[in-house]
């Protein structure tokens, strides 16, 4: 039963990174969170026939049209999300509180109401708007007597000779098997495989936090005709940064079980890279009271490289606490191409008494795609795709939001639902298939050279996660209900 240390062979860990990309990952960058100033996050996120306001710039670029006078604006932005899990039977929650920026950027804007030309004016703007917040933690923690994250192991290495399992396995399985979690005995001639925890019993706990954003940088072109048509034009040069720190612990806390104390497997990912992408906006007003908004998003074509780390730390109660870590990841690149949008709007303007808009929002999670930079690699990347076009469906996004006017003073209210991404048949409840939906509110006040709004958001979404699985018995899953609260700041200064 003595185990030897082999060293991994590069072609290997290659193969363990074409696998290492999942479907959850086009998923998780795919869901946008609108929302970068203060006064569209107040009317819930509902701006795309309205425009003159900066986050148009990522929603409906035609927006930047309907720019009277240049601006300067910026957004700090203050976020608490509590996660809220439920582990057989057991629940948790837990706080993460964040400061960060919503938006950052300039509109220059050139009015020629008077000329002759049906061009009425033009306007530029550049800069920066943060579409998706990653940052949370969360701990799952309950006792489990029917069966562990070990016996998934040992059903993987059936019929697996054990001089196998560093090549096959080498950043989850090979852990266990170097700490001696998983082990041999003879039976008949035959090697039968074993568990430090062969009749479970142990109290199981995940703990994860997960940080980083998406954001993107707008260069956006917009033009005035006839004061009737506004069209705009955006160029986006978006970024990722998500970073993953995940244990799970399998621990002996009632001491009951011989020869076992605990053991910790801890998993360390961060996904990093850029993409590009293009908007289309039209604005039409037919009256002075009706503005009609469409506006075409193309797929953002995302280059990323992940880094990966895993490593694993035993207490078997043999006087030995034994450690060891998984092989270098290599770095690798690959590309990830999320779903066309399309987004229609309708508003109302009452006049200088205020303003109503809802926004419609359609996208297909099942046009997602991940394939590889080195595309002989191609192959190896149909397993994910496959399940790209199995699990995921068309998603509907409704936003709608008021705003009344007081001479300076702004009052806004306004609210948002976003349907399953899953296939119909990959739900496991209505609570837990990634739907979402808010409500929210606002402040504001305007001055000829400066204003200042103040926007408020509460969400909710839930979630499901089963940490494995069993081909023999059925196993318990992580339920998950997230709520986000954020309360974001906008200044601003025209010129």
């Amino acid at each position: 039963m003595k185990k030897t240390i082999f060293l991994l062979p590069i072609i290997l860990l290659t193969c363990f990174q074409l696998s290492a990309q999942s479907d959850a990952d086009a998923l998780r960058f795919s869901m946008l969170n609108y929302g970068s100033t203060a006064r569209t996050l107040g009317m819930g996120n509902s701006f795309g026939a309205l425009g003159a306001d900066f986050s148009s710039l990522s929603t409906n670029p035609a927006g930047i049209a309907l720019y009277r006078r240049s601006e300067f604006s910026f957004s700090p932005m203050f976020s608490n999300r509590t996660i809220h899990t439920d582990y057989i039977g057991q629940e948790n929650s837990d706080n993460f509180f964040k400061f960060s920026f919503g938006n950052l950027g300039i509109v220059w804007a050139s009015n020629r109401s008077n000329t002759k030309s049906s061009w009425k004016g033009m306007s530029f703007g550049i800069g920066y708007n943060r579409t998706n917040d990653f940052s949370g933690r969360y701990t799952a923690s309950a006792s489990n007597g029917k069966n562990s994250l070990l016996d998934n192991y040992l059903e993987n290495l059936s019929g697996v000779d054990p001089d196998d399992i560093p090549g096959n396995y080498p950043f989850d399985i090979d852990l266990a098997w170097q700490t001696f979690l998983i082990d041999t005995f003879s039976s008949g001639g035959n090697v039968q495989y074993f568990s430090a925890l062969p009749f479970a019993g142990a109290t199981q706990t995940k703990s994860v936090e997960t940080k980083g954003g998406q954001g993107e940088w707008d260069f956006t072109f917009g033009g005035n005709f006839d004061d009737k048509l506004y069209l705009g034009l955006t160029l986006g040069i978006t970024s990722i940064r998500y970073l993953e720190e995940s244990t799970w612990e399998e621990k002996d806390t009632e001491d009951t079980i011989p020869f076992f104390t605990s053991y910790q497997y801890n998993q360390d990912l961060k996904t990093s890279g850029s993409g590009l992408n293009l908007k289309f906006g039209a604005i039409y007003r037919p009256t002075d009271v009706i503005r009609l908004g469409l506006a075409i998003h193309t797929p953002t074509w995302y280059t990323l490289v992940d880094e990966y780390s895993t490593s694993i730390k035993t207490d078997l109660q043999d006087g030995n606490i034994r450690s060891y870590a998984g092989p270098t990841f290599i770095p690798f690149d690959y590309n990830i191409t999320t779903p066309f949008r399309v987004l229609t709007s309708f508003s109302l303007i009452l006049g200088k008494q205020g303003l109503f808009n809802v926004d419609y929002e359609y996208l297909n999670y099942n046009q997602a795609r991940i394939k590889p930079v080195d595309r002989s690699f191609a192959a190896d990347f149909n397993p994910v795709n496959n399940a790209l076009r199995k699990k995921y469906a068309g998603s509907h996004n409704i936003r709608a939001g008021v705003e009344f006017r007081v001479e300076q003073l702004r009052f806004r209210a306004g609210g948002f639902y976003s349907t399953s991404p899953f296939h119909v048949d990959y739900k496991d409840s209505n609570e837990n298939d990634l739907s979402r939906y808010g409500l929210t509110t606002g402040f504001g006040f305007r001055e000829k050279k400066y204003f200042f709004d103040i926007g408020y958001s509460w969400s909710q979404q839930g979630s499901y996660l089963q940490p494995y699985t069993l081909s023999n018995q059925s196993t318990e899953g992580i339920t998950f209900k997230q709520t986000d609260n954020r309360v974001l700041m906008t200044f601003g200064f025209l010129f």
